[in-house]
């Protein structure tokens, strides 16, 4: 390992990745096939919206998808819903009207599925399909797609997740690249995930995603998005562990190099139960080194810490280059005003000069209330002292000292 992180505070949070690849089937989500006329070619139809809500409870995942389809054409078309199941998938709804008429649809088995498959690859001639060979398919009819006009169709699925040393995963069919004519207006998936066993760690390894643990055994996960092609399928990855620290860690080895992953992540407290409150000062280098992509990534990290601070907490933030200078010469309470005011304050700060760490951690210690409250220093840098004091060995002496 090149290089190597390590932070101590009040939480321990760690997140280390050297990278990640973990075997996925990858299949397309629902998706119409037009039937032409002779010697007519008929392109994909494009999906305005597709909306995916996502109930997990003890494991047991149900899928309910929304979605519709745009006919672009002059005319009304014929087609055909096509919809490859996950593995061990049952469709428990099939929502579908023309006019006051339900569409029923059928749930074919994978050999029946391959020839449809095989069929629609020899006269569209995209070999796309072959790869969901190997899976049943659930199909339907859908006559007619009124001209320049719209079809809504509704699917619900249900299916057991399968747990690996407590890591839970969940894959939905999203790669739609290649059967939607035009970039699709809306996508949104939504997760809520109860389970009996407390949740420690939410991670999808393919979206970026929003989460909320609501409580020790809930948790929320959404991802949104608009004008899009999505590319690939939407994996989310929970553990389960009673323990005060969860680890989750997944292998994967190649023909050349392996990889890992490790996840790391704090149980849930819940605002019942009592948190400790705590004095945190934020040591954040802005020097000219941390120019680009540094200085954002540990901007980022103190925004992110100040907006999870509770608010009987205290707080204070040192920046420094060549000089230094604090947000408040003394802690503060974690309030709203307060943390709207640290807010702008990191925003203002921008990258300049050299890197004075003996006067900035001296600062930093001089702000320490001396009580019961436990108080920490989160130090933010990338390198080694060029301003003021530079040898190591004497910034120790003057901190310890």
């Amino acid at each position: 390992m090149k290089n190597s992180f390590q932070l101590k505070t009040f939480f321990l949070i760690i997140f280390f990745t050297l990278f990640c690849l973990v075997g996925a089937n990858l299949f397309a989500d629902g998706f119409i096939i037009p039937k032409p006329r002779p010697g007519e070619k008929i392109p994909p139809l494009t999906v305005k919206y597709h909306r995916v809500n996502v109930d997990i409870i003890n494991q047991v995942a149900k899928t309910s998808i929304d979605q519709v389809f745009i006919n672009n054409h002059n005319r009304d078309i014929e087609g055909i819903f096509i919809f490859p199941l996950p593995e061990k998938a049952a469709i428990s709804e099939f929502s579908m009207y023309i006019g006051e008429r339900k569409i029923e649809g059928e749930i074919l088995d994978k050999d029946q599925a391959r020839r449809i498959y095989e069929d629609i690859v020899r006269r569209l001639k995209d070999p796309a399909l072959l790869e969901y060979i190997g899976r049943n398919m659930f199909r339907a009819r859908v006559y007619p797609i009124p001209a320049r006009g719209e079809k809504r169709i509704k699917l619900s699925y249900t299916e057991i997740l399968k747990a690996e040393q407590n890591l839970v995963r969940y894959i939905y069919p999203l790669n739609t690249e290649r059967f939607s004519f035009h970039p699709i207006k809306e996508v949104s998936i939504t997760a809520k995930i109860n389970s009996k066993v407390p949740i420690s760690n939410i991670y999808s390894s393919s979206h970026k995603v929003s989460i909320r643990k609501e409580e020790k055994g809930k948790a929320r996960v959404s991802f949104e998005a608009a004008n899009i092609k999505p590319d690939k399928d939407f994996i989310l990855y929970y553990s389960l562990s009673q323990d005060d620290i969860g680890l989750s860690f997944m292998s994967w080895e190649g023909p050349e190099d392996g990889y890992f992953m490790l996840l790391a992540s704090p149980s849930y407290v819940s605002r019942k139960e009592k948190i400790i409150n705590k004095n945190l000062i934020f040591v954040l280098d802005s020097s000219g080194s941390m120019s680009g992509r540094k200085i954002r990534q540990a901007k980022e990290a103190v925004r992110f810490v100040i907006n999870h601070l509770d608010e009987k907490d205290k707080f204070s933030i040192v920046d420094f280059d060549d000089g230094v200078d604090v947000f408040a010469s003394e802690i503060v309470p974690a309030n709203s005003e307060n943390i709207k005011k640290a807010l702008f304050f990191v925003d203002e700060i921008e990258d300049s000069g050299g890197t004075n760490i003996n006067d900035a951690l001296i600062q930093a210690l001089k702000m320490i209330e001396v009580g019961e409250r436990p108080s920490y220093i989160l130090f933010l840098t990338d390198g080694l002292p060029t301003v003021g004091i530079t040898g190591t060995a004497e910034i120790l002496k003057n901190i310890i000292g």
